[in-house]
């Protein structure tokens, strides 16, 4: 029945593909809802309400209420569509699961905020890539290797693009085909015939990871700067949060709840973040959340150093008479009552503006840049101990080394190599 309407439609002048697709929807639509008894009136509350087949729920069902049949009957298409409903799936309806699956089986909260941080990132990623192109439209089932080949051409020919914008592409198309997979949804997954070097071309050149950080004397210049700015407004903390960050080569979200009580006799402990939150389709400002794990959920500990030693004393002297009792290093008048991660990134700029010192978008310096100064110095003084400054930056040595690691120290290696002797 659905294909004898499809085709005397297919008749009409101004039906064209992508009518033809939203006239399927609707067949199908009218199909599955005919699988259902639809109540005749609405109950005592106002509302339509219908029993649905459940598996994942204890008692095996489910209910859905709506004000009107028209909205039930749009809910109960919704529910076909979800990863236990028998609709077909578009690509944008099988991301839209991937991303409820991820939240699915997460029961601590915290953990919750931070992947709900990642899958705000993933629909970013989404938009740009995927939005209103005809493949996200495709149903899953219907996507070849060549559909895919085509949408990463597409999006390498329009966007200027490195490994890592590729990589999240990849991830996106990954995700959606290996559920789609694993679900019956698709019988084979032509992702994985894809060979996505074909595409190495169309990148543009990576930045040297030289070229991401600063150098000493932008360093050196930087320094005295924030020294100055203490002395002339020793209120301000987010002068001396930057300051803290370039020593001990911190992520940004890593500075702002660190307390008192994490300093002991010889070392800082790096036990919590502050995350941006903003969930995906919700109409709320991003909002500022303090969780209490790392990025990569492992706490680290940091020795205390002389320059530490020297800039505790100094953040003491201002604490003593501007924040007394406060147990956080850098506190605020606000609703967790520290300062937020962009406070100092917004600071690092205007200091950067004043200092002549180029941050462009295409260099990529932010405040991040001071990993990369902090580990190349312990690995180069430590002649090469990569574990070392994993362990005491918070990163794995793969990604520290391919990452951070800006290479070995030109002056070092001249001493090693005037060392070498040459004879006849």
């Amino acid at each position: 029945m659905k294909e004898n309407q499809l085709i005397n439609n297919l008749s009409y002048d101004n039906l064209d593909l992508e009518g033809v697709r939203k006239l399927y929807m609707q067949l199908e639509k009218e199909e599955i809802i005919k699988q259902y008894t639809l109540p005749k009136k609405a109950g005592k509350d106002g509302y339509y309400r219908v029993n649905i087949s459940a598996p994942t729920k204890k008692n095996g069902r489910t209910t859905i209420s709506a004000k009107s049949i028209e909205d039930l009957k749009d809910k109960i298409y919704q529910f076909e569509k979800g990863i236990i409903g028998t609709a077909r799936k578009t690509f944008c309806d099988v991301f839209e699961i991937v991303q409820k699956e991820k939240t699915k089986y997460i029961k601590d909260k915290e953990k919750l905020m931070s992947v709900q941080n990642t899958i705000g990132r993933n629909y970013s990623e989404y938009r740009r890539f995927f939005s209103d192109t005809e493949f996200e439209r495709k149903y899953i089932d219907d996507i070849t290797k060549k559909d895919i080949e085509n949408v990463v051409y597409m999006n390498l020919s329009r966007y200027d693009l490195r490994k890592k914008g590729l990589a999240s592409m990849k991830s996106i198309l990954r995700s959606v085909f290996a559920l789609a997979f694993e679900e019956y949804w698709v019988t084979d997954n032509v992702y994985l015939r894809v060979s996505f070097q074909k595409y190495d071309g169309m990148l543009i050149k990576e930045i040297p990871i030289e070229n991401r950080c600063h150098s000493d004397n932008d360093l050196k210049r930087i320094m005295e700067y924030l020294h100055a700015y203490q002395e002339k407004k020793p209120k301000y903390l987010p002068a001396y949060a930057l300051e803290m960050q370039i020593i001990m080569g911190l992520r940004r979200g890593e500075i702002p709840p660190l307390c008192w009580s994490d300093i002991k006799n010889s070392y800082i402990c790096i036990s919590k973040e502050q995350i941006t939150v903003k969930k995906h389709g919700e109409n709320k400002k991003e909002r500022f959340v303090v969780v209490h794990h790392t990025k990569t959920y492992k706490d680290r500990r940091f020795p205390i150093t002389d320059d530490l030693d020297d800039f505790f004393t100094r953040l003491k002297n201002a604490h003593a008479k501007y924040y007394s009792g406060s147990q956080y290093l850098f506190p605020a008048d606000n609703e967790n009552g520290i300062i937020t991660n962009n406070t100092v990134y917004n600071f690092y700029r205007r200091m950067c503006k004043k200092l002549d010192i180029e941050i462009s978008r295409e260099l990529i310096k932010g405040t991040h840049s001071f990993r990369r100064n902090a580990i190349t110095d312990v690995v180069n003084a430590t002649g090469g101990n990569i574990i070392m400054a994993s362990q005491l930056f918070g990163n794995s040595p793969e990604v520290a080394k391919r990452n951070y690691y800006t290479g070995a120290d030109l002056k070092d290696a001249m001493q090693v190599l005037n060392q070498r002797k040459f004879s006849l």
